[in-house]
């Protein structure tokens, strides 16, 4: 069967690039006999397309920047009465959006109900009066740009007819001998910063216009990325790389928090979905370049062995009080991933969390005054997670460990080696029956002098510490729904199971089935 050529010319007016790519890729438009033949993310930038795509239908959203819905229907209204207007809005007072209907609006849809069912009936029907025959179509001159993001979001490339007409229509603007691709990751900017992703384009869209006039090239706008495509002759290498620094540079200047995935060049415009899938990880280790706002993925180790870290010498180091030999640890920890570019980005983000979780989890069972520290914990692993580049993740977990120190005791009134030994000792042999006096043993203590000793310094009996220590370890044993409440018991060291049922209550306000009730399934 013959495919159907589009016949109904669409264009997509809104603020929010997630949203026009979702229209985009809604449906596959062509099999309806509709095309989308542009996008723009406001009014303003809308009109200065309308002569050249020449659409029947527009779909516009009413509040956007720079020229709004109103604005742009009330001089589309004025300048081109022929073209249907639809407002699509996540606004559902009817008070504030009647304004549009005065300018010749046709219809309203909501955002969050429309379907593609629906568009589809209502585009179709505008356009059932309008003549389409071939002669009275003007030319379409789709933005390449468009053309691109229509391929990229769509699937199955060989075998869509649709889409092989777009890979055709993009050889014919791109037919140059080298193709490149510098990438960039735009959800931290969009979180540290008050942008909108419509003015992050606008700027983006200007800073390319300054720097890369006179090449061919396409920017592309995806959910939380952005592409950049240069299409050249190979002569003009050393100046494709020179321009693409600057625009590189000055979108760093201009917005902070930026940088790009440089790839090598290739030949084949078809490899460009297979480039932007194949450097994703890559932008994962772009934290490591500080300064930098162009990367050449040469200069990327992706697949690397994690630098090991040592957390039971971490752990050992803060309950001996010694933080500057944690702080050296991961002064280490930093420098060696720095140099193997050992873990991406959001694992490297986890460690430190990770990290700091442990350092809290330690002193506060040491009953040290952390208290106000463990409070802001989530604010911290916030400020982990918007982290731009290694230097500033290393200047906040160093701080952290800076302000550990400013409220742990002072050397002189830091914790003995023998308190060291007797937690070393119960978390080493929790799961076993532990006799005072084969610790004291063990430790070459006196037994009554072990208990009275552990008592003085903590203002805890022992035979408490322990028990307290085996209820946590039964507490995440018990989040685990294939073991039974016995064999917990026995893997704490418990060796009698009401005996554990009663010393768990004592601790926790519950018994261990009642516990294990309140853990969410």
């Amino acid at each position: 069967m013959e495919e159907r050529s589009a016949n109904y010319r669409v264009m997509i007016v809104d603020d929010e690039a997630i949203l026009r790519t979702g229209m985009l890729h809604l449906c596959n438009w062509s099999e309806y006999g509709i095309e989308i033949v542009a996008q723009a993310s406001n009014g303003l930038e809308a009109l200065q397309y309308i002569e050249d795509v020449h659409p029947h239908v527009v779909i516009t959203d009413i509040v956007m920047p720079i020229m709004d819905g109103v604005e742009f229907a009330k001089i589309m209204g004025m300048e081109h009465p022929e073209i249907k207007i639809v407002v699509l809005s996540s606004y559902s007072e009817f008070n504030y959006v009647r304004e549009v209907f005065k300018y010749g609006v046709t219809d309203y849809l909501l955002k969050p109900k429309v379907s593609a069912a629906e568009l589809i009936s209502l585009i179709q029907s505008l356009c059932s009066g309008m003549d389409l025959s071939e002669q009275n179509q003007p030319s379409v001159k789709n933005d390449p740009a468009l053309l691109l993001g229509q391929w990229l979001g769509s699937s199955h490339i060989e075998e869509d007819k649709h889409n092989d007409a777009l890979l055709q229509e993009l050889g014919r603007r791109f037919d140059s001998e080298l193709f490149v691709m510098a990438k960039a990751s735009t959800s931290l900017l969009l979180l540290r910063t008050t942008y909108t992703q419509s003015q992050l384009e606008q700027i983006l869209l200007e800073l390319a216009a300054k720097h890369l006039h006179g090449l061919n090239y396409a920017l592309v706008f995806l959910k939380n990325e952005c592409l950049l495509l240069v299409n050249y002759e190979s002569d003009r290498s050393v100046e494709i790389l020179s321009a693409l620094k600057r625009f590189a540079d000055s979108a760093s200047e201009a917005l902070s928090y930026m940088s790009f995935v440089l790839s090598n060049p290739f030949q084949d415009l078809r490899q460009m979905k297979s480039e932007h899938i194949r450097l994703t990880p890559y932008l994962g280790k772009l934290l490591y370049f500080t300064g930098q706002a162009l990367v050449a993925e040469d200069d990327i180790t992706v697949q690397s062995e994690k630098a090991e870290f040592n957390q039971e010498h971490f752990t050992a180091a803060l309950r001996s009080f010694s933080i500057d030999e944690a702080s050296a640890q991961l002064e280490t920890l930093f420098s060696e991933s720095t140099d193997s570019m050992a873990y991406d980005e959001y694992s490297l983000k986890r460690l430190c969390q990770n990290l700091i979780y442990t350092a809290m989890s330690t002193l506060e069972q040491m009953k040290q005054p952390v208290a106000e520290l463990g409070s802001s914990k989530l604010k911290l692993f916030k400020r982990i997670d918007l982290a731009y580049d290694i230097e500033e993740l290393r200047g906040i977990i160093l701080q952290f460990l800076q302000n550990l120190k400013e409220i742990l005791p002072a050397p002189e009134q830091q914790q003995s080696p023998i308190l060291q030994q007797i937690y070393a000792y119960v978390h080493k042999n929790y799961a076993n029956e532990i006799s005072l006096s084969e610790m004291a043993d063990s430790l070459h203590l006196n037994y009554s002098y072990l208990s009275s000793y552990f008592k003085q310094r903590t203002g805890e009996n022992l035979t408490s510490y322990i028990n307290r220590v085996r209820t946590d370890k039964a507490k995440e044993l018990l989040m685990d729904h294939k073991l039974s409440v016995s064999e917990i018991s026995r893997l704490t060291g418990f060796s009698d199971h009401n005996y554990f049922s009663k010393v768990f209550k004592k601790i926790t306000g519950m018994t261990p089935v009642e516990y294990r009730n309140k853990i969410p399934s």
